[in-house]
């Protein structure tokens, strides 16, 4: 029992003593397998390291490490270089400039003195990839293909075929002319589409990492011809005719619109199998656009081709009419006058100046009274509600409203005759009232 004791008491004291220390156990920083660099264009490039490769030489990632990158110029100091710190096995880094090589270290984020920088890998950024994708010469067999260089480049590979064909299995072809680079043996009636990609190396031996510069595209077009010698002529207040050549196709779709929104794919459409079209239904003093395609299928098309923008012409409708009450058996409203000016008030909106008899019997006089009309653009006319007379009876004025029969018309492209309806009512207690009557007067050009 003694021993028990004592091996307790020894073993508290030992327990208790500062002296004795529990070494600290330090895990190793996570070193780097490999580098890598990834997705070159002419001004970035993705950073990838792994901390492992399994036997299938698959570079593995690793989590829960916190890594530290550095870039920079060929044979920079690490330690000086563009840093960047991320949880992720790989960073994307841009501002670079293309054609130019770069190298960069990668190592796990911690302090201990076994943790040394992994590298430098070196990569090259590619050229800049061409713009300004076009297709010039289309026939129903055959195209120009089309493209503005990049950069100093003197080579390009091209790829294309029917929209949507495989980029990655189609075939390439060379050419190290950026003016034109004629195709063949297209199907008639067919969407196509087309990339391209400068040779940064002027040889095609796709070795290099940036050899190459990004595919531009796609660009499509249709060997679905669209029409030529367009023109319009016959331009009216409300109309337009417009006309084109088939260039040996059959059926064209027209769009148009008011000039200042107009676009092709919202405008008013219409399909039509001549080669010519009146657009009906226009407004006067408007402008506007037309555009054109060829239909060869449900979803082949031509490209829009614009005929151009055309102003209407102004609505007339000015100067000295005759005028006449129709269907008034009464005292004439406005005192039979024989003529009447028509004054233009704006592009749509006209006005004229009559006598008044209603109330006659109280003031002994004919005041006049001026009331405007608007010319609307389906030939129909507008008076405006509750219109004022140019004098008093009583504190009340002379109100003209517009009648709830149909509206009164004119010819838009003749102004000979015009037709106006409304209501007249006086409207004032203290007057001689006359009732409320629908009014037709009728204005004839002199």
């Amino acid at each position: 029992m003694r021993k028990v004791v004592l091996l307790l008491l020894i073993g508290f004291a030992f327990s208790c003593s500062d002296e004795v220390q529990i070494p600290e156990i330090i895990q190793p920083c996570q070193p780097v397998a490999a580098s890598f660099a990834s997705d070159i264009t002419n001004n970035s490039a993705r950073l990838n390291w792994c901390g492992t490769v399994n036997d299938a030489g698959e570079c593995l990632p690793v989590t829960g490490v916190t890594w530290t990158a550095s870039w920079g110029s060929p044979g920079f100091n690490p330690d000086e270089g563009t840093i960047i710190d991320t949880p992720t096995s790989s960073i994307n880094i841009t501002g670079l400039s293309p054609q130019t090589s770069y190298e960069f270290y990668v190592k796990s984020d911690c302090d201990l003195g076994n943790n040394e920088w992994y590298g430098p890998t070196e990569f090259t950024t590619s050229c800049p990839a061409p713009t300004n994708l076009g297709a010039a010469d289309i026939t129903q067999t055959g195209a120009t293909l089309t493209w503005m260089p990049g950069g100093s480049e003197i080579a390009w590979e091209v790829k294309y075929g029917l929209v949507g064909f495989n980029l990655e299995e189609a075939d390439a072809f060379a050419t190290g002319d950026n003016s034109g680079y004629p195709i063949t043996n297209l199907q008639p009636n067919s969407d196509y589409e087309f990339y391209v990609r400068a040779n940064c190396n002027a040889t095609t031996d796709g070795d290099q990492t940036g050899s190459f510069s990004a595919f531009s595209g796609p660009y499509r077009f249709s060997t679905c011809l669209p029409p030529l010698n367009l023109s319009i002529d016959d331009v009216t207040q409300i109309s337009a005719g417009l006309s084109w050549d088939s260039n040996s196709q059959t059926v064209w779709e027209i769009s148009y619109g008011e000039a200042a929104t107009f676009t092709p794919d919202t405008g008013t459409m219409v399909t039509v199998s001549n080669t010519n079209y009146t657009v009906t239904g226009l407004c006067p003093s408007t402008t506007y656009t037309f555009a054109i395609r060829t239909l060869c299928g449900v979803t082949t098309q031509s490209s829009w081709i614009n005929f151009g923008n055309v102003t209407t012409p102004a609505l007339e409708y000015t100067g000295m009419y005759t005028y006449e009450e129709i269907g008034n058996t009464d005292e004439p409203i406005f005192g039979n006058p024989t003529t009447v000016e028509m004054v233009q008030v704006s592009d749509t909106e006209r006005s004229i100046t009559v006598k008044y008899l209603a109330n006659l019997d109280v003031m002994n006089t004919q005041p006049t009274m001026t009331f405007n009309f608007t010319l609307n653009c389906d030939g129909t006319v507008t008076v405006t509600d509750d219109q004022d007379t140019n004098f008093n009876c009583g504190g009340d004025n002379v109100l003209l409203g517009q009648g709830m029969a149909m509206p009164a018309s004119y010819n838009i492209t003749d102004d000979s005759t015009i037709d106006i309806r409304f209501v007249e009512d006086t409207a004032s207690a203290t007057c001689t009232n006359a009732p409320q009557s629908e009014v037709v007067i009728r204005l004839t050009k002199l």
